[in-house]
């Protein structure tokens, strides 16, 4: 017996006929919908799936044909690893490299050194993911040392103040990718530095570490 989760809806079945009566469906987070198998006379109503309707919920059952059997069905309750499926979003943080190294020498003038940043967001299902973000702004980056925030990408930038539809469709990830400009001048200390990349939308976030380190 295998779990199963998602959404319990129903459509109205043999329109017309004296077997006309409710189908039951379970739209699981990726989607896909799995016809379920009631326990009554195709005319009436299953009195168990009628109690799940409209709500999340599990069911333990199998699959026979293509119609899943349930056994038992309880309220849906996530823990992280399910989130993660209902989500279905996948969000990577990708930095050019682990290690930087900074010109420290006092004899060599140089305004900044670009570091590139990016954010993949891939919907690994053949349909479109779809969500809202509260502003024009999808996305965000920041870098962190020491429990500080020493560079944040939408610092300083203005966004629209309107409901902005998010959009991705399955298969290749979407990359959002932006440059760090680094200021030898405002980076004063060598260590290991946190980058995290933000997808609002989702409000799903990934993060990586790389070193900095000085050339003197």
């Amino acid at each position: 017996m295998n779990d199963f989760n998602g959404f319990v809806f129903s459509k109205l079945d043999l329109i017309g006929s004296k077997s006309e009566g409710p189908k039951y469906y379970l739209q699981q987070f990726d989607y896909d919908e799995i016809p379920i198998t009631k326990q009554a006379e195709l005319w009436k109503e299953d009195p168990t799936l009628q109690k799940a309707l409209g709500t999340k919920a599990t069911i333990s059952g199998e699959m026979h044909e293509g119609f899943l059997h349930y056994k038992k069905i309880v309220p849906y309750v996530p823990d992280k690893a399910s989130m993660d499926v209902e989500t279905g979003l996948i969000v990577t943080l990708k930095p050019e490299a682990e290690k930087l190294t900074l010109n420290k020498m006092p004899s060599v003038s140089v305004s900044s050194t670009p570091f590139n940043i990016a954010l993949e967001v891939q919907w690994p299902f053949r349909s479109i993911w779809r969500g809202i973000c509260p502003t024009s702004q999808i996305y965000d980056f920041f870098v962190e040392f020491d429990g500080k925030i020493v560079w944040q990408w939408s610092r300083d930038k203005v966004f629209s103040q309107v409901l902005k539809p998010v959009s991705i469709s399955g298969g290749a990830p979407h990359v959002f990718a932006e440059t760090w400009h680094v200021d030898p001048e405002t980076i004063t200390s060598e260590g290991v530095y946190t980058i995290r990349g933000l997808f609002i939308a989702s409000n799903q976030e990934d993060e990586k570490q790389i070193e900095i380190v000085f050339v003197h």
